[in-house]
């Protein structure tokens, strides 16, 4: 077995089929490469071709997959059948630093988490609260409410075999002044750490020293690359900055950007770690395109430095 298994976060968006059982027909209806991502049955065969051996499930793909496959062990047995496992599933815990939002933010969580397990899943990736546009800053008893919050479904999760790992997004209302001091105010038995590669450092840490400092804490990764590091306040607090209009992309495949995660990987090495990584295209014009420029860097450049 691998130190590392690798995973891709799901921005497939909307599949409308769950297999196509006519694919020639259904290619001869328009003659382009429709067919070829319009249905479940192709997608996961892509990635357990390339070597993507799970998928983290993404909430907003919840209004498409039950429809189609019924419940999550159907998806789950299904991608199972194609060699993917379902390790998971993204979160994000609405307005958790607000006192009067706290037992919607907390049912809301732990609804997450039994998902999860219908999945099979044993991760949840969970943004800590909602942007800071509209929100921020937030004060000391605002951060403090937003820890009480995520322990408190920590606590839940824990107790059902998922770990919540905290994934900060750069534009978040946890964010560069208070990153660490949430991340301190929660109990280190109940909630662990989702290193999304780019958005800290978009956000303005450093990847290296983040994950020295914190290594003990880490439960997964969002593998992704940027050239976009430690961008200013006044991008990381204005409204909807991930969504551009001007084609600019925050996010790249591996390597194709400047974070050295070679050096990532030494680290990774140094503190041994061992499980799932998921790799995150999201900004890119051709996931398969992406999918495979990413396995083939993985294979050539950072899993000969620990694997």
């Amino acid at each position: 077995m691998p130190n590392i298994r690798y995973a891709n976060m799901s921005h497939w968006k909307a599949i409308p089929y769950r297999r196509i059982e006519n694919f020639r027909d259904f290619y001869y209806e328009d003659r382009t490469n429709t067919a070829y991502y319009s249905d479940w049955d192709t997608i996961l065969k892509y990635q357990s071709a390339l070597g993507f051996d799970g998928i983290e499930i993404a909430p907003w793909d919840l209004a498409d997959i039950l429809p189609l496959f019924g419940s999550p062990e159907e998806f789950s047995a299904f991608a199972k059948d194609r060699g993917v496992e379902v390790i998971g599933m993204f979160h994000g815990a609405h307005a958790s630093h607000a006192a009067d939002h706290f037992d919607e933010a907390v049912r809301a969580g732990r609804e997450a988490v039994d998902t999860i397990v219908r999945f099979g899943g044993t991760y949840m990736n969970t943004c800590p609260t909602d942007n800071f546009y509209g929100n921020g800053p937030l004060s000391r008893e605002a951060v403090k409410q937003c820890a009480r919050t995520i322990n408190e479904i920590g606590r839940y999760a824990t107790d059902r075999g998922v770990r919540i790992g905290l994934h900060n997004e750069f534009f978040c209302a946890i964010n560069l002044p208070n990153h660490r001091e949430f991340i301190e105010s929660t109990d280190p038995k109940l909630v662990h750490y989702c290193i999304d590669t780019a958005q800290v450092a978009i956000m303005g840490e450093d990847l290296l020293t983040f994950y020295s400092d914190y290594h003990d804490r880490i439960s997964t990764f969002h593998l992704k690359d940027t050239a976009s590091v430690r961008q200013p306040d006044a991008v990381r607090y204005a409204q909807d900055p991930e969504i551009t209009d001007d084609g600019t992309r925050w996010f790249w495949e591996p390597g194709l950007g400047e974070l050295d995660l070679k050096g990532l990987y030494r680290l990774l090495k140094q503190h041994q770690f061992k499980g799932w990584m998921s790799v995150e295209y999201d900004g890119s014009p051709d996931l398969l395109a992406s999918m495979a420029l990413t396995r083939y860097h993985l294979d050539k450049e950072l899993r000969p430095i620990y694997d």
